[in-house]
């Protein structure tokens, strides 16, 4: 009896860790290289070299010409029109659109600190065809003495173009062609045997809009029904005995399942998981979703967020795509561009899209475009027009009283939305000649989980959930002060402000989120050492504990005007520069916030909440009650980069200039799908507080049910002695 304890207890000790490292398992990169303008090859080299837009500049990719991959890549600081290659493609000279050279090593790609101004510019981005011909899609090599075709070789149906070509006469062949679907194709021949052939897909580069479809569960379908079902009953008795009825049938079900066998039950619970176990958990989790993409050039396509496998694709006849919104009550997509015209899809079948609908609004040149409810749109011009845009052709039910709030360079505007859904002007801010609004956040819309942060002595600060608020940031470019401001989106009124006056640098980006009850704000400044700063600002209703200003009985009405909140603010001195920011989202917002950011290096990190903590202190400043409180922490004014903080891990990533950062939320609390959508695609998951509603896949199931087991046994076996005891001990028995 002692070894079989002895025996489970090493059982329950050797389980191996509940969680693992899925790093390059539940992320993927799409890496691109876009449009390719010129290719060329280092004669000694096994790579192409290519030069191919960039935003308004270019970029410099060395590609593997056996299988495709991307060696290297490389932003560049000016926008490349043409290149020479010089000694045979160790060196090239990049011409830029203002006609200067300027020498890269052909090996590493880095700069060469020569001069290269003196020398003849000839292009090499021009294929020379001499020795080839094209004819029915078939590529013929040419002998140049005889010109007797020596080598065919068919090229796809869809060929468009070639973009390299290289023989030397004697058996190798080197072409890398485009299609007209934005596929490269490179194909390797040696001795009239096709050594290597690879493909690379450019369609998805470069992206403009985005949307999310979440895939149905179908297993759900019976449980509504059941729902339904008991709802219609007369009395709660009555629904009560139909659920009893119903899980007594399924227990009966499960029974005959598996014959009525012990065994087989137990050896199912043990049984590893199948694909398809897997893809119910996944759906059954909300980790089942398509990424939906649009490029700028047209192409709508449909990306399997768990991998990032193409589901589906199609090309539109839209010129330049602002806005994909999916309406999952009705199935269908809409695709809009900026000239007002837009493309209604089926998707019934998720597989497969159907255009059902073409047509265009009221508005061309439109600048912004957001979805407000049902199929109705605010939308924004480029000549300062705003309205409200309904796209379906049913009547919906009026938005009464909806306020919205825009912003250009130097005004910030109030609307609000009438009965009869006319958009009316109700207030605006205008900026001195000198200032310029920078970056613009509205607080988020998300369920509150509680009303105060509980302090370590158990009082409460009341947070300041007034949902009409905007923070904005304006630049003084007399004075060289940021300004960071926050104001009711209902009637402009300005409730708080500070300033910066550490001479913040414009050039650098300024971004900012507004979360619950505080916004995180980041700002490059010189003084007194250039460095990236990250600012957190959190509001309260009264800094002194458990006074609260709100009344629940009380209905608050917003036009009157609304008390300013207590404001505590900390700032931060951060090692990288931030891009971008974005805030983690979850289904149900129990889970730590957490800003997401993106860095110039091509990195994406997450902060937790608790470390963009407004009320920090210095070590020798916090009391023992303060030391008492939740997550609380000593302030440092750096915040250093944890390396398991890191979402891309080593992988390097190339935004773009208009890339987007998006946080998805699963049916797991504890699990947001972070994307980077730009030039590159990159998806991975993060758990902020853990993952507390889950365990591996790996979990050691079988080891708990036998430890499970085991003890039950032991408790049998063991019962009887414990009871004599008992007994002994009723009469006083001595052993």
């Amino acid at each position: 009896m002692y070894l079989l304890g002895f025996f489970l207890l090493l059982l329950s000790t050797s389980v191996q860790a509940i969680y693992s490292d899925e790093a390059f398992i539940t992320d993927w990169q799409l890496q691109n290289i876009g449009e390719y303008q010129c290719v060329f090859e280092n004669e000694n080299s096994q790579y192409l070299v290519t030069i191919s837009q960039f935003g308004r500049e270019s970029l410099l990719s060395f590609i593997n010409e056996f299988n495709g991959e991307i060696l290297f890549r490389q932003p560049l600081d000016f926008s490349g029109v043409d290149v020479m290659v010089i000694d045979n493609g160790s060196e090239f000279v990049i011409k830029d659109n203002n006609s200067q050279l300027r020498g890269f090593n052909g090996s590493t790609g880095f700069p060469l600190e020569k001069d290269v101004g003196g020398y003849d510019f000839k292009s090499s981005c021009q294929p020379s065809m001499d020795g080839f011909k094209l004819k029915n899609k078939t590529l013929q090599v040419v002998d140049p003495e005889s010109e007797l075709v020596v080598y065919k070789m068919d090229l796809w149906d869809n060929f468009q173009r070639i973009e390299y070509i290289y023989t030397d006469f004697k058996g190798t062949l080197k072409v890398l062609y485009s299609t007209t679907d934005s596929k490269y194709v490179f194909q390797l021949v040696k001795n009239g045997e096709l050594i290597s052939e690879w493909s690379r897909d450019e369609s998805q580069s470069d992206v403009v809009a985005h949307t999310v479809i979440n895939l149905p569960d179908s297993s759900l379908d019976s449980i509504s029904q059941e729902i339904v079902q008991e709802k219609d009953t007369s009395n709660p008795w009555e629904a009560y005995n139909f659920r009893v009825n119903k899980n007594f049938q399924r227990f009966r079900d499960f029974l005959r399942r598996y014959h009525y066998s012990p065994g087989s039950m137990i050896t199912e619970m043990l049984k590893t998981d199948d694909d398809a176990s897997k893809e119910q958990r996944e759906l059954e989790f909300g980790l089942a979703k398509y990424l939906v993409v649009a490029t700028q050039k047209g192409k709508i396509s449909a990306l399997n967020i768990k991998n990032g496998t193409t589901e589906w694709s199609i090309e539109s006849n839209l010129g330049n795509i602002i806005l994909l919104q999916w309406f999952p009550d009705s199935r269908e997509l809409i695709a809009v561009d900026r000239d007002g015209q837009y493309e209604f899809y089926n998707l019934t079948n998720l597989s497969q899209p159907t255009l059902i609908k073409k047509d265009g609004c009221s508005h061309t040149n439109i600048d912004t475009i957001s979805f407000l409810e049902g199929q109705k749109f605010f939308v924004t011009t480029e000549d300062g027009q705003k309205d409200i845009v309904s796209f379906s052709s049913k009547a919906e039910k009026p938005l009464k009283h909806t306020f919205i709030s825009t912003h250009d360079k130097r005004h910030i505007y109030g609307h609000v939305i009438t009965d009869d859904d006319q958009l009316r002007d109700t207030w605006v801010t205008t900026l001195d000649d000198d200032e310029e609004i920078i970056s613009f956040a509205r607080r988020e819309d998300t369920p509150t989980v509680n009303l105060g942060h509980i302090l370590g002595n158990r009082t409460v600060l009341y947070k300041y959930l007034y949902p009409n608020l905007i923070s904005y940031a304006v630049f003084n470019k007399k004075t060289g002060n940021l300004f960071i401001n926050l104001i009711d989106s209902v009637n402009g009124a300005l409730l708080h402000s500070q300033v910066h006056d550490d001479r913040v640098d414009p050039r650098m980006p300024v971004e900012m989120v507004f979360g619950e009850n505080w916004f995180v704000y980041s700002y490059f400044s010189s003084q007194p050492i250039p460095e990236q700063k990250l600012s957190v600002v959190e509001l309260y209703e009264s800094l002194e504990p458990d006074h609260r200003v709100s009344d629940n009985s009380t209905q608050l009405n917003p036009l009157v005007g609304v008390h300013p909140p207590s404001v505590i603010a900390q700032s931060y001195f951060f090692p990288e520069v931030i891009r971008r920011m974005q805030l983690s989202y979850t289904k149900f917002g129990i889970t730590t916030k957490s800003v997401i950011l993106e860095l110039e290096n091509g990195q994406l990190i997450y902060l937790s909440k608790a470390l963009l903590n407004a009320r920090r202190k210095d070590e020798s400043e916090l009391t023992d009650d303060d030391k008492k409180e939740f997550m609380i922490m000593p302030y440092f004014s750096t915040l250093p980069i944890n390396d398991h903080f890191i979402i891309t891990h080593i992988r390097h990533l190339i935004m773009g200039p208009h890339s987007k950062l998006i946080s998805i939320p699963t049916n797991l609390e504890s699990t947001s799908i972070v994307c980077n959508l730009g030039h590159d695609i990159f998806c991975g998951k993060i758990t902020p507080s853990g993952q507390f509603d889950i365990m591996s896949p790996n979990f050691e199931k079988g080891k708990l049910i036998a430890t499970v087991i085991g003890l039950v046994f032991l408790c049998y076996f063991i019962r009887p002695s414990v009871e004599a005891k008992k007994l002994k001990n009723s009469w006083m028995v001595r052993n």
